[in-house]
């Protein structure tokens, strides 16, 4: 569904992304972790097309039609299925959180199919809908993030850019959204998680991927860099 290959990824004059391949297939839960300013959510904006690499190719799949990410706008981009929601949430602050999720669709016309995702986004977060008529700003860390994700949800994503979900939020929290994300990859949406909490990341991908100053270093299922001594001494917090 998802294949890059070699990606160069440069802001201003820093080399941020070295030739950057990896592969994400159709049903997937991928994860991608790594320090703070390894790359990682470079990655993500270069595949939402809000950078342009120097060289490359990200390939995006749905239903057979490929398109070049590394080409495309970012409107055909979300068009084409492929949605991202962004590291520190980005809501808007003075919408209702009902005004928010509309957002989500706003490249849909199917009214029934809208509000269809609608109710679902609200069993996956009832909390939502006890405050669809709240500001969204008056929500805590952990409810703007339930809000940003059912926003994504309500653009229909073919695949799902998850960037640092569980920042800054309480563990209790970060346990909730990671068990929604479970959730959501067991309906068959496709997800690329971008998540610094390794441990968490790595409990519930498919296959994952360890960026380190703008190179993939290391593959594996998740199980597999779970148990990979590097990957324990250096993201899991266990000693040598």
């Amino acid at each position: 569904m998802l294949d890059v290959r070699d990606l160069n990824v440069f802001r201003g004059s820093t080399h941020v992304l070295k030739d950057v391949s990896f592969r994400v297939e159709e049903g997937e839960l991928a994860a991608l972790i790594g320090a703070n300013g390894a790359g990682k959510s470079t990655t993500l904006l270069t595949l939402s097309g809000l950078l342009p690499p120097r060289s490359g190719t990200a390939v995006f799949t749905n239903d057979g039609e490929p398109l070049d990410l590394t080409r495309a706008s970012s409107e055909k981009i979300v068009r084409a299925g492929l949605i991202q929601c962004p590291e520190g949430r980005q809501i808007f602050q003075s919408l209702s959180v009902s005004e928010n999720l509309a957002m989500g669709a706003y490249t849909r016309r199917d009214r029934a199919g809208i509000k269809q995702s609608l109710e679902e986004v609200y069993e996956l977060f009832p909390i939502l809908a006890e405050r669809a008529n709240l500001h969204a700003g008056s929500l805590s860390g952990g409810e703007q993030m339930m809000l940003a994700i059912g926003r994504a949800l309500l653009a229909q994503p073919r695949m799902l850019l998850l960037d640092e979900p569980s920042l800054g939020l309480a563990p209790l929290v970060v346990e909730k959204i990671f068990d929604v994300i479970a959730r959501l990859k067991s309906t068959g949406v496709t997800i690329f998680l971008i998540e610094q909490n390794a441990a968490m990341a790595l409990d519930i991908a498919d296959v994952a991927y360890v960026m380190e100053t703008g190179r993939i270093v290391l593959s594996g299922t998740g199980s597999e860099l779970a148990n990979n001594d590097r990957v324990r001494q250096s993201y899991l917090g266990v000693a040598a």
